[in-house]
């Protein structure tokens, strides 16, 4: 979706005894903090006391909002506001709270603030409300947040009666009785998953904190004590693995963070040179979990989660006191939007201070597909993105080789490596459902497209059939379709279309013959011969049919395997004996997303991915290498190359993890 500007980094050739994140282009050591990018964001004609950052139309976005009773957006790469402010109705007042997500495709604002009780949606595309407000608070409401609740999308918000509410954003309906426990106002909310379950976490003038299990509807333990004055505000992440809450109490100038497992506070409180704390917001910094703080002195400050040290010298800029702050990514670096009561958004490069210039070896779209290959003796990672190119990136310098390839009239969707008459190739799809080939030595293009579905190409995959490379290509169309990568001709088209799929297909040989692995409607594995046009293998990839699945594709010993994943948080990632059908175990973790394998050094690698959360695993003991990796936006794709390079996209940025021979275990 977004058109931020976003490349792989410059990437130090330095090997750790782990995976290491290596996306940044100098040392911590020679990081400058304090200047702003760019001059403020002016428009607001009063104090602005809400923000949150999103994607809108491909762009990387701050939404605004405050006490002139307007929604503003802006561009973060050029500055500019966007379009018209979106002006509230005559019953409703001052936007004091504000969350973004996305809401059937479509990215929203949730907000809320003045004394009618009242909670609006707001199409940040069409700048339009959606729906009827959600009325179910008899006070001003002070905080929202959102998060998905049973895969549906929800808003959570607290007030001045005490309680909170959660309401599905879809149907506007009030999801059971309001959560009752606070003694005073309700000022702060937050969302984070906690052991697999979806909880809320709530502050309150009542100077506790208070979780919240959003499925059941029940409190969460005994509330958390600390803060000696209202707690103002609270937000979530994650740190040395842990689920962490970080809250600001009003007036005792302190920042608090709690373990949210085992509802404790960790140490003591981080506090600045001055005091009362009014806005937080968490972000990743050169792989460190770090939180963002603003409070009554107009100053920004960077605080290392880990060392709980505060990060260089406050960023100044504002000329009072910072009401909000939301963190993002833009042009490939964390970036922090502030607003303040002197009516001004501010943008702070987190990493250099400094102005990110715009450079074309950048991905100017989400990167939606990534595959691995080796080119002219290098180790290259290959990606498709949302800006309809494709892109080949040298592992070892994180330098962009060649020039984009452009052809494809719509987002690239997918990718694959192969050999091509004896020269390095990709395979690409594409919303403009054709199918392309180029050639990577020279970066052109083969021959003329190849088409026939009738919807977008999701899945791509190259097998070698009687010597020849084939392309086995899935589609929203829920077909299959497979050509001949040297002569470009369609194989079976006829057959191959009636195999309806539809999570996810790959590519594999099998006791010598080549087969394709497809997840169809019944949520069924099913592996494909692709010589016979026989189904050799069925197994139960999920019990729950509708799932869309992700899998990869892999050797275990001398056992072809698949490992699959699945949407449902609640199902584990599992390993299945693609000559028996047989399970050969599970993954200890849930994952969502992304699946990649390989094999590195002799022994067989899978990476996983949830959310904002990449594991790495040895298959064969099926431990965990590493740490968890955490990134500051969802990851949308994974890699693994032979050389053991993880290449994990997110949003629009690429990071690289090196590798070295012996990894540890955990």
């Amino acid at each position: 979706m977004s058109s931020s500007r976003s490349s792989a980094a410059r990437i130090p050739l330095t090997k750790n005894s782990q995976w290491t994140l290596a996306w940044t282009s100098r040392p911590a050591s020679d990081l400058a903090f304090g200047e702003p990018v760019g001059a403020p964001r002016t428009g607001h004609i009063d104090r602005v006391w809400a923000i949150a950052t999103a994607v809108v139309d491909g762009l990387p976005v701050a939404v605004s909002g405050g006490s002139d009773r307007t929604l503003r957006l802006w561009d973060l790469t050029s500055g500019q506001q966007i379009g018209q402010p979106f002006t509230s109705r005559a019953d409703y007042d001052y936007v004091e709270s504000l969350a973004t997500t996305v809401l059937d495709g479509r990215p929203v604002a949730v907000f809320a603030g003045g004394n009618k009780g009242i909670v609006r949606v707001c199409d940040l595309v069409s700048g339009q409300q959606v729906g009827e407000p959600f009325r179910g608070h008899t006070d001003w409401v002070k905080a929202v947040a959102t998060t998905v609740v049973d895969g549906r999308p929800v808003g959570v918000s607290g007030g001045h009666d005490k309680t909170v509410c959660m309401w599905d954003l879809r149907s506007g309906e009030q999801i059971g009785e309001p959560f009752r426990g606070h003694t005073h106002w309700v000022t702060a909310i937050a969302t984070a998953v906690v052991d697999g379950r979806t909880v809320a976490i709530s502050g309150g003038h009542d100077r506790t904190l208070r979780l919240w299990d959003l499925k059941s509807g029940r409190r969460i333990g005994k509330p958390l004590r600390g803060h000696t004055y209202h707690v103002e505000l609270v937000v979530t992440t994650v740190v040395d693995g842990q689920p962490v809450a970080i809250s600001s109490g009003k007036d005792d100038g302190t920042l608090r963070l709690w373990d949210l497992r085992s509802r404790q506070q960790i140490g003591e409180p981080l506090r600045g040179d001055t005091g009362f704390v009014k806005a937080v917001a968490s972000t990743v910094l050169d792989g460190r979990p770090v939180a963002v703080s603003g409070g009554i002195d107009g100053n920004v400050r960077i605080w290392d989660l880990e060392s709980r040290q505060q990060i260089g010298k406050p960023l100044i800029g504002h000329t009072d006191q910072v009401r909000a702050i939301a963190t993002t990514v833009v042009d490939g670096r964390p970036v922090a939007v502030s607003a303040s009561d002197d009516c001004t958004v501010r943008m702070w490069d987190l990493s250099s201070g400094r102005r990110v210039d715009e450079s074309p070896n950048r991905h100017t779209g989400y990167v939606s597909a990534v595959a691995t290959t080796a080119l002219d003796g290098r180790s290259v990672a290959v990606t498709g993105s949302y800006d309809k190119t494709v892109r080949v990136w040298d592992l070892a310098t994180g330098e962009q080789v060649g020039d984009p390839l452009p052809g494809h009239t719509d987002m690239v969707t997918a990718v694959a490596t192969a050999l091509v008459g004896g020269q390095p190739a990709v395979v690409t799809g594409s919303s403009d459902k054709a199918v392309r080939v180029w050639n990577l030595r020279l970066g052109a293009q083969i021959g003329g497209p190849f088409t026939g579905h009738t919807d977008a190409v999701c899945m791509a995959a190259v097998v070698e059939l009687d010597g020849q490379p084939v392309a086995v290509i899935g589609s929203y169309d829920e077909t299959i379709r497979m050509w001949n990568l040297n002569t470009g001709e369609e194989i079976d088209a006829s057959r191959a279309s009636r195999r309806r799929w539809t999570g996810a297909v790959g590519a594999t040989t099998l006791n010598g013959r080549p087969v394709a692995l497809t997840v169809t409607q019944d949520g069924t594995l099913k592996v494909l011969d692709l010589t016979t046009d026989r189904s050799t293998t069925t197994s139960p990839a999920d019990r729950h049919g509708e799932s869309m699945h992700n899998l990869a594709v892999t050797t275990i010993g001398d056992r072809p395997a698949a490992i699959v994943a699945s949407r449902n948080s609640s199902d584990p990632v599992t390993m299945w004996d693609l000559a028996t059908g047989n399970a050969l175990g599970q993954l200890p973790t849930k994952a969502t997303g992304a699946v990649a394998a390989a094999t590195v050094d002799g022994q067989p690698i899978a990476v996983t991915t949830s959310y904002q959360t990449v594991r790495v695993w040895k298959l064969t003991t099926r431990r965990q290498v590493g740490p968890d990796l955490h990134f500051p936006k969802p990851v949308t794709e994974v890699a693994i190359s032979a050389d053991g390079d993880v290449i994990v996209c997110f949003d629009r940025d690429i990071a690289v993890f090196t590798n070295t021979p012996a990894p540890r275990e955990h």
